[in-house]
């Protein structure tokens, strides 16, 4: 289903697309549509091909080897597999945009935020999930949290960042859709949120702090 909006025109990585839906565009993502190999198979837009490991590990220089840059590869598809067969497109847009009702929600964060996410996220049932900062940011980001349905933070690989010019200070949250109303009503509850502090915890941690 196509949104009847104007859409950007060109082919985009999928962390560079991340950045431009920040600023207010919206990308569409396809397998003639995404200009990396590993995000078109990371995102499931088509099957994965052979790996060029040796251009990879002399190149990209991330492992320092063959072995184990598939030892790499295979724990992360042990984690969570592309979702081959899911989609053949993928819009991602500014949620203000409001073009569907979105599979994740992805936030460009700082570390202050990151950390009342992370606390508004397990504030009715205690649980949270394992974070996953491993491999490439488009499968950290997207393909992990999709597949798992769980919330997840990551900082991407360095690869990733430095293609597209990512600001040193953001990280990326991605929150499953259906994890949305449990963190957007425990904001009222929780002090990582807009709850205040009762006077007794002020005190204690006013005794506590650190004199600098």
């Amino acid at each position: 289903e196509d949104p009847g909006v104007e859409i950007e025109i060109g082919s985009y990585t999928v962390c560079g697309a991340i950045l431009e839906a920040s600023e207010g565009k919206i990308i569409l993502l396809s397998e003639d549509k995404c200009a990396c190999p590993g995000g078109k198979s990371h995102l499931g837009l088509t099957q994965r091909r052979e790996t060029p490991w040796k251009m990879l590990v002399e190149g990209e220089k991330l492992w320092f080897d063959v072995k184990t840059a598939v030892r790499s590869s295979v724990e992360v598809e042990r984690i969570a597999k592309p979702p081959y067969g899911l989609s053949k497109k993928i819009f991602i847009y500014p949620v203000r945009a409001g073009l569907f009702q979105p599979d994740l929600i992805l936030m460009l964060v700082n570390a202050e935020q990151a950390s009342r996410l992370i606390t508004l996220n397990q504030f009715w049932d205690g649980k949270t999930p394992s974070i996953e900062m491993r491999g490439p940011l488009c499968w950290s980001a997207i393909t992990y949290p999709l597949v798992s349905g769980n919330f997840n933070l990551t900082v991407g690989d360095i690869s990733a960042r430095r293609m597209e010019r990512w600001d040193p200070g953001l990280m990326v949250a991605s929150i499953p859709w259906e994890r949305i109303r449990g963190i957007a009503e425990a904001v009222h509850f929780s002090t990582a949120g807009r709850a205040e502090r009762s006077e007794e915890f002020e005190r204690m941690t006013e005794k506590m702090r650190s004199k600098r």
